[in-house]
């Protein structure tokens, strides 16, 4: 089973792009602490976000988030021919804490904020070079 779960801060705001298809796709990097007492650490998980675009003008820098998310290795061929990796983690399912936002988050100015619970079926192509040319995933 490859699901992950992660509670943690934007580390800027959430960015998107469209494949060729036209199918929205947001990137954003969560700051997630680990560890105990002089352990203590932050790890940066980038995730992936796609067909979201109604939530990208809430992913913003600092909002406290909790994602579940599948891990994926990609890998392409850079302008010199050089194999390129990356690890990320395309998101599933996104719950934004509210009220435990920095002083002037939306919670204080009285909005509320969306709650999206993502189904499994409508996540898209793993990788960008799948969704070129592809109107709907098989998944």
């Amino acid at each position: 089973m490859n699901i992950c779960h992660f509670s943690g801060r934007l580390t800027a705001d959430c960015t998107q792009r469209y494949t060729q298809s036209g199918t929205p796709v947001s990137n954003f990097t969560l700051a997630v602490e680990t560890g105990y007492g002089d352990y203590k650490r932050t790890e940066f998980i980038k995730c992936v976000l796609w067909k979201r675009e109604n939530l990208v003008q809430y992913l913003t820098k600092g909002k406290p988030v909790v994602v579940t998310a599948e891990l994926q290795e990609r890998k392409w061929q850079d302008q010199n021919g050089n194999n390129r990796y990356t690890t990320e983690f395309v998101v599933q399912n996104l719950e934004f804490q509210v009220g435990q936002g920095k002083q002037g988050d939306n919670q204080r100015q009285g909005q509320t904020e969306p709650q999206d619970n993502m189904p499994d079926d409508n996540m898209g192509p793993a990788f960008p070079s799948e969704a070129e040319g592809v109107d709907e995933a098989p998944f």
